[in-house]
């Protein structure tokens, strides 16, 4: 039998209004790190400075783990989950084209690339796609990190950009979601509280951290509207960033700079690893000490 929480006893380490606030909204302590800073301002009494001393204290390091004997507890007791497992076993590799596989011969495993022959590989090796996204991703040292990118040249995608209005709010409720981007005024967050379940997951969540919530939104649209100003973060879970930097079509100079930059940005010390590819192509992995 589940173990019944007395709420009462829950974040007496907070201050009072934010104790009450995640109490009402029944919001378990295991919970609050997997919410965006966007849903959690979007629950009634928190506000943006109150972010910083939910976020010292409840943390992925602070909530405990459990043990490998309550998983396999827990595993016994949900029968879907069984059952998940059971199908997971007979997942069959996924099994590599052969245009893959010849790609894949023209990069070396074990060999750092600099981002400027990167680039060149990759444009041989997509010029038979249609789709020539170039992607970078990232493995970072820790989950949380986010901010904007000043890219010193376009990535040559339109991206669509919506402002929060009754019209946005119909679509979303109808799961007609048709924008990369939604921006918002702080007046509009509790408005927007109830589309948390279905934004958060998709990444699509106004946050004043990132720039999406702002008292001049339409000024804020044209600013992003012009390519060069990317939004990035780690995602929920991992510590993981995925960018689209422009299409391989694009001059490799250009290219170069935009990675460079995107880079530098970020800062080097605070990344793992850095892997580049365009869409449908193996990654080569970057030397990314030097920039």
């Amino acid at each position: 039998m589940a173990k019944k929480i007395i709420w009462d006893n829950l974040y007496t380490d907070l201050p009072t209004h934010v104790a009450v606030a995640l109490r009402t909204a029944r919001l378990k302590p295991e919970q609050i790190i997997l919410k965006e800073d966007g849903e959690l301002m979007a629950i009634e009494g928190i506000k943006e400075e109150d972010l910083d001393s939910i976020r010292a204290i409840y943390n992925a390091d602070s909530i405990a783990i459990p043990t490998k004997e309550e998983v396999k507890e827990a595993e016994a007791k949900e029968e879907v989950i069984e059952e998940a497992k059971k199908n997971a076993r007979k997942v069959v590799a996924r099994k590599r084209s052969n245009k893959y596989k010849t790609m894949a011969k023209a990069i070396k495993k074990d060999e750092l690339y600099s981002v400027a022959n990167a680039v060149a590989i990759l444009a041989k090796l997509s010029k038979a796609s249609k789709l020539k996204t170039v992607e970078l991703h990232l493995n970072t040292r820790e989950t949380g990190l986010r901010g904007e990118l000043k890219l010193p040249h376009s990535t040559g995608k339109d991206i669509k950009i919506a402002i929060f209005s009754d019209e946005v709010a119909a679509k979303i409720t109808a799961n007609t979601i048709d924008f990369d981007i939604l921006l918002c005024t702080p007046a509009d967050m509790p408005k927007i509280a109830r589309f948390a379940k279905i934004l958060g997951p998709k990444g699509l969540m106004p946050n004043p951290k990132s720039g999406t919530v702002t008292e001049h939104p339409e000024e804020r649209a044209k600013q992003l509207a012009g390519g060069g100003t990317l939004p990035y973060k780690t995602e929920a879970k991992f510590p993981i960033i995925h960018l689209n930097l422009g299409s391989i079509t694009q001059k490799n100079d250009d290219l170069v700079d935009n990675i460079n930059e995107a880079i530098k940005s970020i800062n080097v010390t605070k990344i793992k690893s850095a892997y580049l590819s365009c869409t449908h192509t193996p990654s080569v992995k970057l030397a990314i000490s030097n920039i």
